[in-house]
């Protein structure tokens, strides 16, 4: 059976997960090197960046493309550098990197804060805060990272930078964050979009394949 086409839809934002077979990133120069690749790919191939988090066998990012070309070229470059540099070959790298649909405002905000809290959710340390190769610094206040950009939806949070750094810091601390964190994980693994109703409709409409879960058990017959 042939694998359904990787989820993208030009302009929206894209949760984004790629896992490698073996660790990728091992001392700073790795991280660094990832980071300064992707600032430069990601302007070139025309995709914001809203969020990252690196973890040794995983790389998290809340992207938004232009186009579909340029998000694919994105993760194509950075997987192949990040390869070269530790001596590994594609097969490094679990397959394709996946992605999620984000409709925003409504989801945008936790799938931003998932990105920033994944080294925790992922048992690699017990505070977020404590990770150093994620966004979760600049969009908290304690560093400035100035190729990322801030999506609507963060903006919206205050009218001053300390005000949108204390409401984002109180997200992170929210039970919403770590509840929130398997139905984002799901979706990326699944390739499907999180949103109401409308939104997956309107998604489906343009990539042409359901972006939800089916229902669990038999369909029902019509004559039921």
């Amino acid at each position: 059976m042939a694998r359904p086409s990787r989820l993208c839809l030009a302009g929206q934002p894209h949760l984004v997960l790629h896992r490698a077979r073996v660790p990728m990133f091992v001392d700073e120069g790795d991280y660094r090197d990832y980071l300064q690749r992707l600032a430069q790919t990601a302007a070139q191939q025309q995709v914001q960046i809203h969020g990252y988090c690196l973890l040794p066998q995983a790389v998290w990012l809340l992207l938004r493309p232009a186009d579909c070309r340029g998000l694919s070229a994105l993760m194509q470059i950075l997987a192949r550098c990040a390869s070269r540099r530790r001596g590994q070959g594609a097969a490094a790298w679990q397959g394709r990197f996946r992605t999620a649909l984000v409709q925003e405002p409504s989801w945008l905000l936790p799938a931003l804060v998932a990105v920033d809290r994944a080294a925790a959710s992922e048992g690699l340390c017990g505070d977020a805060a404590a990770w150093p190769w994620s966004s979760l610094a600049h969009h908290a206040g304690s560093q400035s990272v100035a190729w990322l950009r801030e999506a609507a939806a963060y903006w919206d949070l205050g009218n001053t930078p300390y005000a949108r750094e204390a409401a984002y810091a109180g997200l992170l601390a929210a039970d919403a964050a770590r509840q929130q964190w398997p139905r984002l994980l799901q979706a990326v693994q699944g390739g499907w979009a999180l949103g109401d109703a409308a939104y997956l409709e309107w998604a489906e409409a343009r990539v042409g394949r359901a972006l939800r879960p089916r229902p669990r058990g038999r369909p029902r017959r019509a004559d039921d």
